[in-house]
């Protein structure tokens, strides 16, 4: 995002705030899906990544010395919400800030020092599936806030910070893995992240002539909740199993798909489909960082493709909309790969497919999709222009400019 949009932004800043110095710092992070492989608690296995064209803008002005404070303001909900620094715990109240304000609970942990701060969010990511938007927020508060303490942190501390205050404060699993993108993603490239082992690395994608556009229902089932949740019940005991037999292993990761034919004898055949997924999901995504090493675009498809038969197959999440949605892309020509998101759980699909066939293929979709289910489409196109950008903006410049 050039400067001079978020210098045009700072007018919403304090259309909210009265200054309190003389710096906002400004952040764009953008949201991000994961194109191949699937990381959890259990699996703490490969992904490729994509940036999205939507960020979530925060803009952050620190307060007066000694004041603990921290008052947020998000535009999309037009809410402003105070929050201590001297009570550091979730609150139901508090919604979507709680995601931020846990972060900056945790750095507070660690020895990083924060103080009392302004907050104005305006976060255009998508929220009809899951981009990591929430994900994009722990991020920008945690970059701003070092500029305004004597501390710095790193990219993987980041991730570490924001991964660990989610669980500590959210109750969620600990997954580094999910910012990984917004943190260390570039324009043009794809981002491929061993969680396992805590590499990052970012692949060229020659996207020329293609586009990636995500579609959904918005379908958030409880019956699928549980079934995503009975899946990983059957692949935690599945580890409890394998590890009865003298096996060290904590994750799924830590096994070959050699290495684990030796122990399916010991599973039940559910069992066996559920850690086959992950397993071979995480060579499906190795071989898709070669096919990016060696620019072979069409392998990388074909890979895709595979890896929603290795969901359709072994995960076994693919409602009769999803169903839907996965046969009407893949009738059209234009499509060139597809894959559930979310191993299915909010109807979600990821397509690749021809630039100049976008409007046509959008179009067909929507309409055919919403004959046979009764269901409108969302979707969101995307082409990897984005990364994370910051800038600073002078208060006093800014109202010499403004009143001038």
């Amino acid at each position: 995002m050039l400067k001079e949009t978020m210098f045009n932004d700072a007018k919403n800043f304090f259309q909210v705030f009265e200054p309190k110095g003389e710096t906002i710092a400004s952040l764009a992070v953008p949201g991000s899906v994961e194109v191949l492989g699937d990381v959890t608690e259990f699996n703490k296995g490969k992904a490729i990544s994509a940036n999205l064209n939507k960020s979530a803008l925060i803009m952050v002005q620190k307060r007066k010395e000694r004041d603990r404070s921290i008052h947020f303001y998000s535009r999309r909900y037009d809410e402003k919400i105070r929050m201590s620094l001297n009570d550091q715990q979730f609150r139901e109240e508090h919604g979507w800030a709680n995601y931020v304000s846990s972060t900056l609970f945790m750095l507070e942990g660690t020895g990083k020092k924060v103080g009392g701060l302004n907050v104005y969010i305006d976060d255009n990511i998508p929220d009809f599936f899951n981009a990591n938007s929430m994900e994009a927020l722990e991020i920008g508060i945690a970059s701003i806030a070092q500029k305004f303490g004597d501390w710095t942190i790193t990219g993987a501390e980041i991730a570490d910070i924001c991964s660990d205050a989610e669980l500590k404060f959210m109750k969620k699993p600990k997954n580094t893995a999910k910012y990984m993108p917004a943190i260390f993603g570039k324009k043009g490239m794809l981002n491929y992240c061993d969680a396992g082992k805590s590499v990052n690395e970012n692949m060229n994608f020659d996207i020329d002539g293609l586009v990636f556009m995500v579609m959904s229902a918005g379908l958030k089932k409880k019956t699928m909740e549980s079934r995503i949740m009975k899946i990983i019940d059957e692949v935690k005991e599945s580890i409890s199993i394998i590890k009865g037999t003298g096996k060290n292993i904590d994750s799924l990761d830590a096994m070959t798909m050699e290495e684990f034919d030796e122990f399916r004898s010991r599973l039940s055949i559910t069992q066996r489909k559920r850690c086959a997924y992950f397993i071979s999901e995480n060579d499906r995504v190795e071989a898709g960082k070669q096919a990016l090493a060696s620019g072979d675009t069409a392998k990388f498809l074909e890979i895709i493709n595979e890896s929603q038969k290795n969901i359709a197959n072994r995960l076994e999440v693919v409602t009769e909309e999803n169903e839907a949605l996965m046969d009407i892309s893949l009738e059209n020509e234009g499509v060139k790969a597809a894959r559930l998101l979310n191993m299915g759980i909010d109807g979600t699909v990821l397509l690749v497919l021809e630039k100049g066939k976008r409007i046509q293929v959008e179009t067909k979709i929507k309409k055919s999709f919403l004959a046979r289910t009764g269901l409108e489409i969302n979707s969101e196109v995307f082409d990897l222009t984005n990364e994370i950008e910051e800038t600073n903006i002078n208060v006093s410049e800014f109202k010499n400019e403004t009143q001038g």
